[in-house]
């Protein structure tokens, strides 16, 4: 609902620029929040729109009730241009607006229509009782505003970072969506306002990442084991570096069992943040039923102030060009039309890089295609071990000779798995290969239907690019 305006703004045209969007509902915490708009505003020359809404459903425009209203909206716009002086004393332009409507819907909606840099808004919100059940102003403004809402539980780290006096502490949660990157990249926004002291934090749930990075024996209850722990920390720093740019940052990674949100809140709080800065689907309605909320459950639990971004926010960026490809993984059964696609994984790094050459190995299987047959025992476990040794150095026997002088080194390594696409993915996944390259048979048909491909089942569950090299035509 588009709310009814009563303009008494003040101050220079914020069409013009950006500007920071602040609601108030005269309570100490909505000035708090006014203070940190006031704070940010200033650092960044820009306005300051100060708007209080009007939330009378029960009142009409006419009949006896519309005497009370105009009593009503009188002393509000009075309490509106007090709040207002306090706002410019701290030397930035200040305009206000009296709309007719419910606060968040009014927030929203001037934060569509204006140039709106933010949104900052108070933890807690003055909302009629019959609708606390479905979120609170600050809870539902986040969820639907087009730019970042910035929940403030306390100012005075905000006054104190936009003074100089010390960097702000920020706590940004990730997990490789596109919401988080978008919260990942806002920080740059923050930057420009004054440095920060920027933690990157991830939690993993250890059966997600056993099943994407493979593994035998037990999961630890604690933590995570050593190289899952490390393909972690590399695969969530690299991301961060290309994100944040020149911005430097710590790292807390860390296995969890129970809710993201909950741990999250609770490494922000070992940190000493000031800011947890979350991205956000903006989900609504029954689609909050179906999807689990990082951002609610982080402005719910955390106890400091937290920045909701939402997706939207760097939606309108151009494309960039890719980052260059530094390690391919190439796979191979020893067969002329697998061992096909081998050179073109090389072409891929004529800069110079990693080739990782890899074959899958059934855990039960033995040289000339045999398999055991039976339970395991010594005989079959020093000829498995034997036959894991040969197939290596048939690998090794692959690379084409000028590999090294094109700057281009190679891995290879026997993987022993019990379906080939699978183990492709995992080992993708734990070698970080910028490209996975294999051949296909390029069936089609019945045949295709029936038996499918090793291509097609790694192309559909993992999310790294793919190169398939066809058949060579004859």
């Amino acid at each position: 609902m588009k709310p009814k305006l009563d303009r008494t703004s003040a101050g220079a045209e914020t069409s013009r620029g950006s500007r920071v969007l602040c609601g108030t509902d005269f309570t100490d915490n909505a000035q708090q929040a006014a203070r940190v708009a006031a704070a940010i505003a200033k650092r960044l020359d820009e306005p300051v729109l100060l708007v209080h809404a009007l939330d009378f459903p029960g009142y009409a425009a006419k009949g006896k009730s519309a005497g009370v209203f105009r009593q009503i909206k009188a002393s509000r716009r009075k309490l509106l241009q007090q709040e207002a002086e306090a706002v410019r004393k701290a030397g930035v332009v200040v305009e206000t607006e009296l709309p007719l409507g419910r606060p968040d819907e009014s927030l929203v909606d001037f934060a569509r229509t204006g140039p709106t840099r933010l949104v900052v808004v108070a933890s807690l919100g003055k909302r009629l009782a019959t609708r606390w059940l479905v979120g609170s102003v600050s809870e539902r403004t986040a969820e639907r505003a087009t730019v970042p809402t910035l929940v403030v539980r306390d100012a005075a780290p905000f006054e104190a970072w936009t003074r100089g006096e010390r960097p702000l502490k920020v706590f940004v949660a990730f997990n490789f969506t596109a919401t988080s990157e978008a919260a990942l990249r806002w920080v740059n926004e923050l930057q420009a306002v004054g440095p920060c002291d920027v933690v990157v934090g991830y939690v993993d749930w250890p059966p997600e990442q056993r099943a994407r990075l493979g593994g035998a024996g037990s999961m630890p209850l604690v933590g995570n084991l050593p190289d899952v722990q490390a393909v972690l920390e590399r695969d969530v720093r690299a991301r961060a570096v290309e994100l944040l740019g020149e911005i430097p940052f710590r790292l807390r990674v860390e296995a969890n069992w129970g809710r993201p949100d909950a741990r999250l809140a609770e490494m922000a709080k070992e940190e000493g943040a000031d800011l947890v800065v979350v991205g956000s689907h903006q989900y609504r309605g029954f689609e909050r039923l179906w999807h689990t909320s990082v951002s609610r459950g982080l402005l719910h639990s955390a106890t400091v102030s937290v920045a909701v971004v939402p997706l939207s926010t760097h939606q309108k960026r151009g494309a960039s060009v890719a980052p260059p490809v530094q390690r391919v993984l190439v796979t191979t059964d020893f067969s002329a039309l697998a061992n096909h696609a081998i050179p073109h994984a090389y072409t891929l790094l004529r800069g110079g890089g990693t080739v990782h050459l890899v074959y899958v190995m059934h855990l039960h299987e033995l040289p000339g295609g045999e398999h055991l047959q039976g339970p395991p025992d010594r005989r079959f476990e020093a000829r498995h071990a034997k036959h894991v040794q040969a197939c290596a150095e048939k690998l090794r026997a692959l690379i084409p000779a000028d590999a090294a002088l094109h700057g281009v080194t190679t891995e290879v390594e026997v993987v022993e798995h019990r379906a080939v696409a699978e183990a492709i993915g995992q080992v993708a996944e734990r070698l970080g290969a910028d490209v996975i390259c294999l051949s296909t048979h390029g069936g089609s048909g019945l045949s295709k239907a029936l038996l499918g491909s090793v291509a097609q089942k790694v192309m559909a569950s993992s999310k790294r690019p793919l190169l398939v090299v066809r058949p060579p035509v004859e």
